[in-house]
């Protein structure tokens, strides 16, 4: 796993996939362990978001925050990354969810860091 912080980019100053371990049975909700781990980062600007979105008929959680280049990265409900949905250099991510942009339905808006 290697970097993680979603939705408009919590890479640079976003989590990495090393930074957020996956929860292996899936029994209970991953936003809350994504939210208590990126409260143990230092404070990112923009500020670290946590939205819950429908994809593919699955509820996911897109990490964004830090520098508009930060690599946003979409999460499954068991802690695994689906894919980086938004950020990078054309903020396009890492092209492996070319769809989310038109297709995720039903944001939420799960977590906001307030510091």
């Amino acid at each position: 796993m290697a970097g993680l912080l979603l939705l408009t980019g919590v890479a640079g100053c976003s989590a990495t996939t090393d930074d957020v371990a996956p929860q292996g049975n899936c029994g209970g909700n991953f936003s809350l362990t994504l939210i208590e781990q990126l409260k143990q980062k230092p404070r990112q600007t923009p500020a670290a978001e946590v939205i819950q979105y429908t994809y593919q008929g699955r509820t996911t959680y897109l990490v964004t925050g830090g520098s508009p280049a930060a690599l946003s990265y979409l999460f499954d409900n068991c802690g695994n990354v689906i894919c980086a949905a938004g950020g990078g250099a054309n903020n396009d991510g890492d092209g492996r969810c070319p769809d989310f942009a038109t297709t995720a339905t039903n944001p939420v808006l799960i977590w906001r860091d307030p510091r």
